[in-house]
């Protein structure tokens, strides 16, 4: 009960860090909002459950290629405490990992099982980002001179995305390498925790990440055996990400203006990359200038760009914020408090 407690307490700060720091923001969006067209406004928040709806949906089909049965029943309430957590609990996504294996757990869905369906989700996601991106900037090319920056923001996202789906692959295809990556991951951690925690020179257990990466192994042979299953999840990716950047595109709508979509949905992908470093609560403070500086650099005026980027974030953020607050409260007091505030 002490725990549920203090996870209660540390929630409700970190919600508040994120009006605080968000103020400004909430305040411009807010004023603009009385002069923008509501009906089309109003249109973000089916657009939102949307795209929480179709992030269960990489789940449900990543679960189905391992062998794990999951309802969109069972998940659609778990995608937006996932949303929620990830946005009060900034750690890279890392939040999202222990809360989702603690989430799944009445369900059976063992915690490798889990972790190899987060990053499932990570790879599918960004890999379809990749995709998008570069047909976004075929349509930003089609009204003229394509910014260098966008470009370069581009062809960096790609080579990082794949690049590192690509080291995922090599290290969790065979047993030795696993045990070479995992001893080598497991030191340097624990060698960086030592300096602060002397008295726990072994905080992260070299067996457990061991055998967390050898049900990794096994359930990546599994789908390697059926690649067919994964078509399924790159498609509901793709419109994952079509539905995040409808959120913004409508921003622009309600402002009277039809912007170039290639523009957005780069900003959509830079932004969200970025946010994932972020140390402040939902990337507040570094997403939007970030968004908005792409979208200016995809040949949207300045002015327009910071507003509409504005309102999305404010929006976007009170719906999922609201949501999630209290489907994550719900499960906390069903099913136990998880580790992820600590």
């Amino acid at each position: 009960m002490k725990l549920k407690f203090w996870l209660n307490i540390i929630t409700f700060v970190a919600l508040i860090a994120i009006i605080i720091f968000a103020w400004t923001d909430i305040i411009h969006a807010l004023e603009k909002i009385t002069t923008l067209n509501i009906w089309v406004l109003l249109l973000i928040i089916p657009a939102q459950f949307f795209a929480f709806y179709s992030l269960g949906q990489v789940f449900h089909y990543f679960f189905k290629a391992t062998g794990v049965a999951l309802t969109m029943k069972q998940l659609f309430a778990p995608m937006l405490e996932l949303n929620f957590v990830n946005h009060v609990f900034p750690s890279g996504g890392a939040s999202g990992f222990s809360y989702l294996t603690l989430r799944l757990k009445p369900y059976g869905v063992s915690p490798a099982k889990s972790t190899l369906a987060q990053l499932g989700r990570f790879v599918s996601t960004f890999l379809a980002f990749v995709g998008l991106m570069f047909v976004a900037l075929f349509i930003l090319s089609l009204q003229g001179d394509v910014n260098p920056l966008v470009v370069f923001a581009v062809s960096s996202i790609a080579f990082t995305v794949l690049f590192s789906t690509a080291v995922l692959v090599f290290v969790v295809g065979r047993e030795s390498r696993i045990d070479t990556f995992t001893k080598t991951l497991t030191m340097w951690i624990n060698r960086g925790i030592h300096i602060f925690r002397r008295k726990h020179p072994e905080t992260i257990s070299l067996r457990r990440v061991r055998t967390m990466f050898l049900e990794l192994h096994e359930d990546y042979l599994v789908v390697r055996q059926n690649p067919k299953a994964m078509w399924p999840v790159m498609r509901w990716a793709v419109l994952t990400n079509l539905a995040e950047a409808s959120l913004l595109y409508i921003a622009f709508m309600a402002h009277g203006e039809l912007v170039n979509p290639g523009a957005v949905l780069i900003a959509l992908v830079v932004a969200n990359l970025v946010g994932l470093v972020s140390i402040l609560p939902g990337g507040v403070g570094l997403y939007e200038p970030l968004m908005t500086a792409v979208l200016i650099s995809g040949g949207i005026p300045a002015g327009l760009a910071l507003s509409a980027t504005l309102v999305y974030r404010v929006l976007s953020l009170l719906v999922s914020l609201i949501t999630g607050y209290v489907l994550y409260h719900r499960a906390l007091n069903r099913y136990g408090s998880h580790d992820t505030a600590s």
